[in-house]
């Protein structure tokens, strides 16, 4: 492994010979900047060789990138400084080379819009060849003339509505066109009447392959503009049927690449190395454990080569990065939307949560990379602020400003794991190892009695009263499933489910009480089933049970008590869960609700409760 200089890098700056080349589109940089900086997906269009990559642990946090690729049949191999980004406005890399024919490559892509519409894309190339009498001028010309092309193209076909931050690279023609037919037809019975095999098809086909590899189902439905939880539940019915793989992946918190990831849930790894952050992190079910889906090799061969994996794009959820050399002070002007955004770096222990909004008077920010750096760990922000960043180490430091709340297409083990499509299809095989458990933070747990069941037993015989039982269990089961729940299991006549959203409990909750109050109306009282329910939202664990993933811990045991003190025909709600469920009530006219305290069996205090009846 080769460690960069900052003076042999310094040196190499000032040698650079530099190559420019612009091209003139006819849409605004913000529409085009997600495909513009997309440098994995153009460095293979274009015709580069694919990268291998290694990481070195660096003792001030993070790693350093080292990379290996061909160029003209001779290998070359480099230490890369991180990307660094402003959007819509610049992006630009760096890199040192050990061996191949340079010595030094740097780019910086910017994008201006024009006041006459559509945006300029300039594009500078600086490189020091390895050797004086080597003739690379041609050869980066011949690239960077491929790279203004594929912007042209991109350019072309970017739809005036854009959905998707990679949609310009699809690819159709004839030969797609059949195997997406064939595969529909092979899917079809799977979810009769439905747009949606012959949709996913379609995705698998003219897709980038890194996207169909890992395959979210939620990514296919917002593009197709689908129901979520439809795609999902037909992708686990692909699965089932051999035609997709199913992955559980654990993300990293911090660059949100999967890096440990595994076909079978029994094998997934609990704890988690990133050689990209350098850091150790926990699987949690509910935050960073994602479910993804494969087709088989028979349906599409794919490309899983890395071309360049820290380009903009591969971290969408950094708005901004900036990399500082040691001792360098940088003048910058931020443009970043309204939003909450986290400031952070490897390298620095503390952090910044900042608010920006149109509102704020913060228009000038100066920060220190160092322990000064969390002086203000809550600032107000200006969309448009001037900052300058002082890094007064002896290393590189990278700032990161995330912008938070923008997680939304990954379907979390914890949602895929509590449908009742899940549980149906894999109960028995996707089950975690003996003695191993995961966390969840947040989860709402259902449980459900029977009234007078005992007595219930002795008036009616064993076999009417299981038969009033079975019953029950037919009428809540479609309810949960329905209302994107899943039931963990059966106890007697109780029922115990979960749901990863408080509006979607409350819902089946009520459902289930709409239901039996119409049945009962048509049954004498004897033959009426009379329902008690309970519902409480907290953290618990995950684990495996008889061959089944079951739910333990507090919150666990609460739903228990707090189910307990249903009176029958109504809903017994934790102060926690109310909270949330409250602004649906008023879309309820009649549904009636009374606070009351309990003292919960096992539990130290009293606790506040909520009944919630139909009148």
């Amino acid at each position: 492994m080769h460690f960069l200089q900052l003076n042999q890098l310094k040196a190499l700056r000032s040698k650079a010979k530099t190559l420019q080349g612009q091209v003139q589109l006819q849409h605004p940089a913000h529409i085009l900047w997600p495909y513009i900086s997309n440098m994995d997906l153009l460095d293979k269009k274009i015709g580069l060789a694919a990268v291998d990559y290694q990481f070195e642990p660096q003792r001030h946090g993070g790693s350093q990138i080292f990379a290996k690729t061909h160029l003209n049949l001779l290998t070359m191999t480099y230490t890369e400084l991180p990307y660094q980004w402003l959007p819509p406005h610049w992006f630009a890399v760096e890199r040192f080379f050990h061996s191949g024919w340079l010595r030094y490559f740097a780019a910086q892509w910017h994008l201006q819009d024009l006041t006459t519409g559509g945006c300029l894309i300039t594009v500078h190339f600086h490189y020091v060849p390895r050797y004086p009498f080597l003739p690379l001028k041609q050869s980066a010309q011949h690239i960077l003339n491929k790279m203004l092309a594929w912007f042209t193209r991109i350019d072309a076909a970017v739809p005036e509505q854009p959905r998707f931050d990679f949609e310009a690279f699809f690819e159709r023609n004839s030969t797609l066109d059949k195997q997406i037919n064939h595969l529909t037809q092979a899917w079809q019975h799977l979810i009769p009447n439905s747009d949606i095999p012959r949709q996913v098809a379609e995705f698998i086909y003219t897709a980038p392959d890194k996207y169909v590899y890992q395959l979210r189902p939620f990514e296919v439905a917002d593009y197709f503009q689908l129901p979520r939880l439809d795609v999902l539940t037909f992708c686990l019915l692909a699965a089932k049927e051999g035609f997709l793989d199913l992955n559980w992946n654990v993300l990293c918190p911090s660059c949100r690449g999967a890096q440990s990831r595994t076909q079978r849930l029994g094998q997934l790894d609990t704890q988690v190395h990133c050689d990209t952050c350098n850091i150790q992190y926990d699987a949690q079910f509910d935050h960073n454990v994602e479910v993804t889906f494969t087709p088989r090799a028979n349906i599409r061969q794919l490309d899983t080569q890395h071309y360049c994996i820290a380009n903009p794009a591969a971290t969408g959820h950094i708005w901004t990065q900036i990399c500082l050399d040691p001792g360098e002070t940088r003048h910058l002007t931020l443009d970043l939307p309204s939003g909450k955004y986290r400031w952070r770096s490897l390298s620095l222990a503390d952090e910044i949560v900042a608010q920006v909004t149109k509102e704020s008077s913060l228009q000038t920010l100066q920060l220190y990379l160092d322990h000064r750096f969390a002086q203000q760990p809550n600032l107000q922000l200006a969309e448009l602020t001037k900052l300058t960043l002082h890094n007064p180490t002896e290393h590189w430091i990278t700032l990161k400003i995330e912008k938070l709340h923008s997680y939304t297409r990954v379907a979390t083990a914890a949602l895929v794991t509590s449908l009742q499509d899940f549980r149906d299809l894999f109960s028995s095989t996707e089950v975690l190892r003996p003695n191993q458990h995961l966390g969840i933070s947040n989860i709402v747990i259902l449980f459900s009695d029977l009234v007078g069941s005992t007595q219930l037993y002795e008036r009616k015989g064993d076999a009417n009263a299981f038969r009033l039982v079975q019953e029950h269990f037919d009428v809540m089961i479609p309810i949960i499933r329905h209302h994107q729940g899943g039931v963990v299991k059966t106890i007697g006549d109780a029922v115990m489910a979960v749901f990863t959203e408080s509006e979607a409990a409350f819902q089946a909750s009520l459902a289930i009480l709409q239901t039996f109050a119409q049945r009962n109306a048509q049954y004498p009282p004897e033959d009426q089933i009379i329902i008690k329910l309970g519902l409480h939202r907290g953290p618990c664990i995950v684990l495996n049970l008889n061959e089944r993933l079951d739910y333990f811990g507090n919150t666990v045991n609460r739903a228990a008590r707090i189910q307990g003190l249903s009176q029958g025909s109504d809903i017994v709600i934790s102060e926690t869960l109310f909270q949330e469920i409250q602004p649906l009530l008023a879309h309820y006219p009649a549904l009636k609700t009374v606070s009351f305290l309990a003292e919960l069996k096992g539990i130290k205090d009293t606790t506040n409760l909520y009944r919630l009846w139909l009148v």
